[in-house]
């Protein structure tokens, strides 16, 4: 079982070739926006040690992606197409996010 998370960020550098052209801080975001809704999907009644992993795993990430998404909206409230990118990845999981 741990090996999904290693095989999810082992990914992480392909996505970062698709996302070069992003400012380093939106790139991370978008990543960890999707790690996020990932692991918000997710979900293991019979493995409690499992769904421990998940739980950590998303508030990891949405907690992170849910303060980056704050900051970035502002940050680049006056670069459009930053900011549709912004609102596209901030999905429910991350907008909805309450540790």
């Amino acid at each position: 079982m741990k090996l999904v998370p290693v095989l999810l960020f082992s990914c992480l550098p392909l996505l970062a070739g698709a996302q070069e052209k992003l400012p380093q801080d939106v790139a991370q975001f978008v990543d960890n926006a999707q790690m996020c809704e990932h692991f918000a999907g997710e979900w293991d009644d019979n493995d409690k040690a499992r769904q421990r992993e998940i739980t950590q795993a998303i508030e990891q990430s949405c907690g992170q992606a849910q303060k980056q998404w704050k900051r970035l909206s502002a940050k680049y409230a006056g670069q459009p197409a930053l900011k549709k990118l912004i609102a596209e990845h901030a999905n429910d999981a991350v907008r909805s996010f309450r540790k």
